[in-house]
This record gives C-alpha cells, structure tokens and sequence, in this order.
C-alpha cells in the first residue's frame, strides 16, 4: 500500500494539504490519504529521532496489517529495543510478495539476534547478491562472519576490496578489526599500517592502534599515534582529552593542560577536560575558574557529585552565599542524594539556618539511618537549638554504631560544661575524646572549659596556653574561653585582647568584656 500511494504523497507534499482536500477523493483514497499523512508524521518523528516514533509506526498497522514496508520497520524497531518476540509478530513481512536486499539484511539481522546464525549468514548472502554494491550489508555480513568464521570475513573483505580500491584504505582497517577481535595483534597493526600508508589523513586506524597501546599501557606509542594523526589535520575533543589523560598519567602536567584546554575549544562540555582543568585551576588557587570548568560539562546537570565540588569551590573563593544557593538547588534536584543532603545541612547551619539544617538532615537520617556523620551533625544542630535531650538520644545512637566516635563525646562533654551541668560526666566524656585523639585542639579547648566551670582555673590556664595562637584566633569561642580564664585569674589586661577579639561574635564575651576593670593603657 505504501508503494502505491508515493506519488499521492508527492501530491500532497508539494501542493499541500488544503489543496489536497479539495481534490474529488474516492472513500478509498481519502482513507489512504489519511493514512500516509499519519505515515509522514511517524517518519518525520523518526528523523527528529523522537523517543515515540516507534509506537507511530505501531498504530498504524490495524490499518494496513499485510504492508511490507511498515512490517519491516515494526521489525527494526522491535529489534532495536531487544524485543526478538515482539519482531516475531512482524518478520511475515518476508511473505508478503518479492524481497528486496533490505528486507533480507532485516531478516538476517533478526536471525542474528535469535542466535540463528547460519540462516542469518545466508540471509545476508542473499541480501549481497541482489545488492553486490551495498557497504552497509557487507559490513553487517562481514560483523557476522567474524563470530562464525573470522578467516572468511577477512577474506570477503579483501575480494572486496580488489573490486573497490576507492575503499581500500577502509577495507584494510576494517580487516585490522577483525584480527583485532581474534586477538592477533601484530596482525591487527599490520592492516591498520596498510590502511594508514593507502591514506595518511584517515583517523581510525591511528586511533585504534592508539587504543591498542593504551589497553597494554605503553603510552609513549599511544600518544605518537595521536601526534600523528594531529600531524595530518585531524582534530577531536575526545583526542585532545585522551592526550591530555595519558600526559597526566606520565606527571606531564603542562602538555596535559594544554590538551585540555584544545578540547574545551573544539567542545566546552567535554567531560573529562573539564574535570580535570578544574583540578588545575585549584592547585593555581583560581576556584572560580574551577567551579566554571566544572559547570560547564556535559554531565553537571545529572552528576550530584559535581554540583558539591562546584559548591566547595565556591565556598573557597569566598562566595558563601553562592555556595549555599549551588547545594539549594542541588538538594532539590537530587532529592535522594544524601550526601547533597548533608552539606546543604552543614552549609545552612553555617548560614545560622540552625532549624532548616535540623529538617534537612532529618530527611537524610530517614533515609539512610546508618549515616553517622549526618547523625553527629544533627546531634551540634540540636545542640544549637538548645534541644539537648534530643541530641543526647542521637549521640548515644552515633556510639552503639561507632563507640569509638570522639567528637560525639567532646560534644555532650562541651555541652554539660557549658551549661555548667554534670561537670563530673563533662570531664569523664572529653577526657574520652582526648584518649582517642589526644592533639585535637578543640577537645583541649573543651577540657579547659570544664576545669574553668569547676574554678581549676590554673589547669584551664594550662591547657589553654597549650594552644597555638592560629587556632585561637581562628574561632571566636575559643578566644572567648582564652579571655575568661584570664580574667578569672585576675589578669585583666591578658582577657581584654582575647575578649575584644570574640566580642562581635559572642554574646558572653562582650558581657564579660564590660566588667574588666578600666585598663591602665
């Protein structure tokens, strides 16, 4: 029916629909008029390649069950999606009046697939023998032949290759392939050289021989085959990164940059270029240039991992606010993404967004209960919402998972000292902590609060001054814990610089700031 009505379709294409309608149709011919219209449309999905064309194809068949040509498209689409039963419905195509080349490489593919491989191989001689001339089904012949009987498909393939010399470079690298998959590599290098000498500028050889090296790891070969091959003109963004990988592989750092960087100018999503152009720009420092390389890859809208690299390069350029707004909308893209999760807990409660980081990583704890580090993090959220029953019942469940947690019990051991509750369990819990971390700073610093809150203020001292002045400086608290002890020993002029210092932070600290006597400066 197809074939019949081709010169309707030219009709109505070139003269258009409306037109077309006014024409004095038969019931018949306005049926098949609708129906090739319904046709076009299905093809024209196909060639947008759009994900439905198949099913297209599918409705239209009710309507012409016995047509030759919509049965072996129905059949390509049924193999193409690994359906063999559902192309049994459509191969009685081969029934339906005289084969064409086509119709026998669709029924030999499909004897392919059922493991026929016999019947497929003199499918597709029948296909060759009304189509001598026709590339496609020798390839997809000489493909089948190197499952059944590799020697014969070479042998084809050079008979062939008397009769076309045009197509003899490709016919030589085609041969390689085959001995390529037999496992005969000086073989396979000897075609790939033939085909390379018949025609210099022809890519695939160079690039399979560079495959070659590489699967053996001798990468100097691999990477004078690429040289080549850009010696001739040849250019990819594939190359250029496989280039650039391998110089990474032998520590040649500036040849691999500038590899990366011609991939990202033939492509600026390619991915591996910009993963590692990424990983430069950090050693240099540039973590805005990073978080771009990184952004821009093919796979960045789709890759959660990505989205939190660009989030931590951000924070490291000093855009905090930006960071927060990258794992924002990466929690709501990769809602089940508990590590994504989690930093956008941390981030938020960074941001003083203590009680939308609890619900976060509620979320998170609900769906991965076994995530210790987002327990603990809920634990110091909790604890900032002064919500301390809870964050003890999360602690405790951090150690029947892990009893050898130690920041779990320097933070119930802080907490009970900073409220000035259960001194005698704060000292047992940090001490813990500092047994299995003895040089932790911030356990010292936990331990000399809980002598300050005992009035043991010359061992608060003590540990306090153990301190490095980097660590001190670096966290207004601990300064403000500096600055106490101090002041509790009376030495004023000591606490006003640790005090002064933590003031604008912490609340404590600019009280206590107030009652130093005047200084005598």
């Amino acid at each position: 029916m197809i074939k019949k009505l081709c010169v309707c379709l030219a009709v109505l294409c070139g003269y258009g629909v409306l037109q077309a309608k006014t024409l004095p149709l038969s019931a018949q011919g306005k049926e098949e008029a609708a129906f090739y219209l319904d046709f076009l449309e299905a093809a024209q999905a196909e060639v947008r390649q759009d994900k439905d064309y198949c099913d297209k194809y599918r409705q239209l068949l009710p309507r012409a069950p016995k047509d030759k040509y919509l049965l072996r498209l129905l059949t390509i689409c049924a193999l193409a999606q690994d359906n063999t039963e559902e192309a049994e419905q459509y191969i009685s195509y081969m029934d339906e009046g005289e084969n064409t080349s086509e119709d026998w490489s669709v029924y030999a593919f499909y004897k392919w697939r059922k493991g026929q491989l016999k019947e497929a191989q003199e499918a597709y001689e029948k296909a060759m023998s009304l189509a001598p001339d026709d590339v496609r089904v020798l390839y997809q012949y000489v493909l089948l032949l190197t499952f059944i009987d590799p020697d014969r498909a070479a042998e084809e393939l050079q008979a062939y290759q008397e009769e076309n010399p045009a197509m003899a470079h490709v016919i030589d690298y085609e041969i390689g392939n085959i001995y390529r998959r037999k496992r005969q590599p000086l073989k396979a290098l000897e075609f790939y050289q033939k085909a390379t000498q018949r025609d210099p500028a022809y890519p695939e050889p160079y690039l399979a021989r560079a495959e070659m090296y590489e699967r053996a790891s001798q990468f100097f070969l691999m990477l004078r085959e690429l040289e080549l091959l850009e010696s001739v003109g040849y250019e990819s963004a594939s190359m250029y990164a496989r280039m650039g990988s391998v110089y990474v592989i032998v520590r040649d750092d500036e040849r691999a940059q500038a590899y990366f960087l011609k991939a990202k100018a033939l492509d600026p999503a390619e991915v591996t270029a910009g993963y590692f152009l990424a990983l430069y720009a950090e050693q240099e420092g540039d973590f805005e240039a990073a978080a771009q390389y990184l952004r821009e890859t093919a796979d960045f809208q789709t890759n959660g991992s990505k989205w939190l690299q660009v989030a931590f390069y951000e924070q490291r350029a000093g855009n905090s606010d930006k960071a927060l707004d990258t794992l924002k909308l990466a929690y709501k893209q990769f809602k089940a993404n508990v590590e994504i999760g989690y930093f956008y807990a941390l981030a938020l409660q960074d941001a003083g967004q203590s009680r939308r980081a609890a619900r976060i990583l509620q979320g998170v704890l609900q769906t991965n209960p076994n995530y210790e580090q987002a327990r603990l993090a809920y634990a110091f959220v909790l604890e900032e919402l002064h919500k301390y029953k809870e964050m003890e019942t999360q602690l405790r469940l951090v150690w029947e998972q892990n009893p050898q947690n130690a920041a779990a019990y320097n933070l119930l051991g802080f907490s009970l000292a900073d409220r000035n509750e259960r001194l005698d369990e704060a000292q047992q819990l940090i001490t813990k902590a500092l047994e299995l971390q003895p040089q932790d700073r911030a356990f010292i610093d936990s331990l000399a609060w809980v002598y300050y809150r005992r009035g043991e203020y010359e061992k608060a001292l003590e540990l306090m001054e153990s301190l490095d002045e980097e660590f001190i400086n670096a966290d207004a608290d601990v300064a403000y814990h500096m600055g106490a002890v101090y002041a509790a020993l009376g030495q004023a002029e000591q606490a006003r610089v640790y005090l002064e210092q933590a003031a604008p932070q912490v609340k404590e600290a600019k009280r206590l700031l107030k009652k130093l006597p005047p200084s005598h400066k």
